[in-house]
């Protein structure tokens, strides 16, 4: 059975509002407001969609585009820069660097065979990978199997061991590299060919990794 309150209390309790109203004083602009929005807004929400089939493969298609322009994954078949590389790694190229600078000695650069090695019979697509030695303007030679760049010999720990070959000395042109393969005893680089040209070269090596590693 429900009571009244007691006296005392009633004359704190104010009376129920006539009318929601009372209690929200603004509420025309607040229901202005809504109309404003259901009309201005709604139809401009209306006409937003998500990506259809056809949209997200332009989309992978353009980020397939870019990516390739920026870096590409090369097969390793040969032994010519072991121990760097064995044949079948998978090396990753970056297009990047070679935009704002020229090869340093010591990149490993991947690049289309030269016209000499076209003269013979490779094909002009076959893409090599090799070391630079030495670039436009220095002195190499080889002595016995050591390295030598404008009178320096050069300490190079990335290399096959036991190298025996010579080279006369001789000055590499403007716009040209000297390549070697780090396996020294088994490689075609420029001590068959002569200097590569800089234009020839597609990328710079960045990492590899194994068959062994994708499995």
């Amino acid at each position: 059975m429900a009571t009244a309150p007691p006296r005392l209390l009633r004359g704190l309790i104010a009376p129920l509002p006539l009318s929601l109203a009372d209690w929200l004083p603004c509420h025309q602009q607040l229901l202005t407001s809504a109309a404003l929005l259901h009309r201005c807004w709604l139809p401009s929400l209306a006409r937003l969609r998500c990506p259809s089939c056809s949209d997200g493969f332009k989309l992978f298609l353009v980020l397939l585009l870019v990516s390739a322009a920026l870096a590409e994954v090369r097969f390793v078949a040969s032994a010519s820069m072991a121990p760097t590389l064995r044949p079948g790694d998978r090396a990753v190229a970056e297009k990047v660097s070679y935009m704002f600078r020229r090869p340093s000695v010591g990149d490993i650069v991947f690049f289309r065979v030269p016209t000499a090695l076209q003269n013979c019979g490779i094909n002009k697509d076959v893409v090599f990978i090799k070391r630079v030695i030495a670039t436009p303007g220095d002195f190499i030679e080889v002595r016995q199997g050591q390295h030598i760049v404008n009178g320096v010999a050069q300490k190079e720990h990335y290399t096959a061991p036991h190298a025996s070959y010579t080279m006369e000395a001789m000055r590499l042109p403007e716009g040209h590299v000297f390549v070697m393969g780090d396996n020294r005893n088994n490689s075609c680089d420029s001590r068959a060919w002569g200097p590569l040209p800089i234009s020839n070269i597609l990328g710079r090596y960045m990492m590899s990794f194994t068959r062994s590693s994708l499995q």
